[in-house]
């Protein structure tokens, strides 16, 4: 049995005999073992006038979906190879987080992902195009539901941005750059990495040349910038070709098929001599996948480029600051991108609890200024500890941390003085429902007393938010229960300036979900 040369020598040093090299074959193999509902989009009823249509209210969502994105969404789709972006040379495939979660079900990663790209390109685009990496026609799908089913095909996704108006060769030019992706994904909770194809082959000695002739990989041959970058090989299966337990093809628990991959490895040595960085199976700076089973591909060479924000760092169980309904910190993530967080910017959280929603703007952008204010008193949020949530995590304090009910003026006056007297360019909230409603101060749902309160100081001339601010905020919502009961009216946002622009369902459990509402402020 012939052996991956690369890997070997760069362990051993030395060119090692047969019995010595099955021996260190069997150690290093296994050492390297071990080491390794759905949500509805709507436009509210109550908001649509009989001529409006969808889109309408969409128009600054500058990011729309294509025809196949939709497709995925509402049935499976095994023709996506015949995408523009799946056939695109170096094509980028999104790896999602929450597969396994149906409250961040494949709307939601998309709409963080695209929220957080236009925070970084504000200019309009033409379309993005998500479109399934993997297909669900194997045997072993036939015991998926339809949920599974949709969840395996969309787990991985190609990504692209193109604007069909203007062409280069005949072909659309792409409006994203390698450095916006990255950038993006670096901020986004519901995305595990970002990976390029580079290149592809009927073979392994076949994709290594394929890969040596492509040029994508020079970086990390000699004299190339990567040179002395340590690297690793994984190799991946999907569908039918996967060697693996059922449902363990995707996600956190995909493990390596450890003699297919030393094969494989050992087959493209043509390739992997030439580079020149030692071999690191546990930390490498740059990972390579060999992966087989992508939706209209012959087997695949990709790199790793960026993985997606790291979250458990602030999950509620790592807090010094217990409460007992914290906010999530996937969650937290998702609302400070949907509400396109920029450096410098300041933020409000009106009903602010352990802060959790400004801990993330803060791991998201550290040169924002925030305030937070929360009703209740030490004993149930201590502020103390939330300053050492901060501190211990080495991330930017809030400006203010005030006690007292944020439908105040006063109150809110003190928190536009903590920013410099200036309106805030988001709030951002997850109100707590029940507090305020006990004290009978509360006639009527938070997010609606809110809208009420923006109004009033817009009218006074005294902005809480500023012209092209966004608000977002989530809205419980039990089984049976009218939604629009708890949202503000049309003329509530007519009065304070906002205009709808979007709302999600993300479902907690069988009788209890929330949705995540977002508004604009246009005048």
């Amino acid at each position: 049995m012939t052996t991956p040369r690369p890997l070997l020598r760069r362990f051993t040093g030395i060119r090692p005999s047969l019995l010595t090299l099955t021996l260190i074959l069997n150690v290093v193999w296994s050492w390297s073992y071990q080491q390794h509902r759905r949500p509805i989009l709507r436009n509210p009823s109550w908001l649509l006038s009989s001529s409006a249509s969808p889109a309408s209210f969409n128009e600054d969502i500058i990011l729309f979906p294509t025809a196949t994105e939709k497709s995925t969404i509402s049935g499976s789709n095994h023709h996506a190879a015949n995408t523009p972006n799946n056939n695109k040379k170096n094509a980028k495939i999104i790896l999602w987080r929450g597969e396994k979660a149906h409250g961040n079900d494949l709307q939601f990663r998309q709409l963080e992902f695209t929220s957080a790209l236009a925070s970084r390109r504000p200019e309009r685009m033409a379309e993005i195009d998500f479109s399934p990496a993997l297909s669900s026609n194997f045997t072993m799908s036939e015991e998926m539901d339809e949920y599974e089913r949709q969840a395996y095909e969309n787990a991985m996704q190609y990504v692209s941005a193109l604007d069909r108006r203007v062409e280069k060769n005949n072909a659309p030019i792409s409006l994203l750059s390698d450095e916006d992706l990255i950038v993006t994904v670096q901020r986004c909770s519901l995305v595990r990495s970002l990976i390029e194809i580079v290149a592809e082959g009927g073979t392994y000695p076949e994709l290594a040349k394929n890969a040596l002739a492509s040029g994508n990989l020079h970086d990390m041959m000699k004299s190339g910038s990567s040179s002395d970058a340590s690297w690793r090989v994984r190799m991946r299966q999907y569908g039918g070709e996967a060697k693996l337990q059922k449902r363990k093809q995707y996600g956190r628990q995909m493990k390596s098929p450890l003699r297919a991959e030393r094969d494989a490895i050992n087959d493209m040595g043509e390739l992997f001599d030439e580079f020149t960085g030692p071999v690191d199976l546990n930390s490498a700076d740059i990972t390579l996948y060999l992966f087989e089973g992508l939706l209209g591909r012959q087997k695949v060479l990709a790199r790793l480029l960026t993985r997606g924000a790291e979250t458990s760092g602030m999950a509620p169980k790592t807090r010094i600051c217990v409460t007992t309904t914290p906010l999530c910190n996937l969650a937290a993530f998702t609302m400070c991108n949907v509400a396109r967080i920029q450096p410098g910017y300041r933020i409000f959280d009106p009903f602010a609890g352990s802060c959790a929603i400004l801990m993330a703007a803060s791991m998201i952008e550290p040169t924002i200024q925030s305030v937070g204010v929360e009703i209740a008193l030490d004993g149930q949020v201590n502020r103390e500890d939330i300053v050492l949530d901060f501190t211990s995590r080495n991330l930017t304090l809030p400006s203010s941390i005030l006690r007292g009910d944020s439908m105040l003026e006063d109150i809110r006056n003190e928190a536009r003085a903590a920013v410099g007297n200036e309106p805030f360019d988001a709030i951002v909230t997850d109100p707590s429902y029940g507090i305020r409603e006990k004290t009978g101060l509360c006639l009527d749902p938070p997010l609606v007393d809110l809208v009420k309160c923006i109004a009033k100081d817009r009218k006074d001339g005294n902005r809480l938010l500023k012209l092209g601010g966004r608000l977002v905020a989530f809205v419980p919502n039990q089984a049976g229960d009218d939604i629009s009961l708890d949202m503000p009216s049309e003329d509530d946002l007519s009065l304070a300036g906002l205009e709808f622009c979007q709302m999600l369902e993300q479902p907690l459990n069988g009788l209890l979900s929330r949705w995540l509402v977002e508004f604009k402020c246009v005048e």
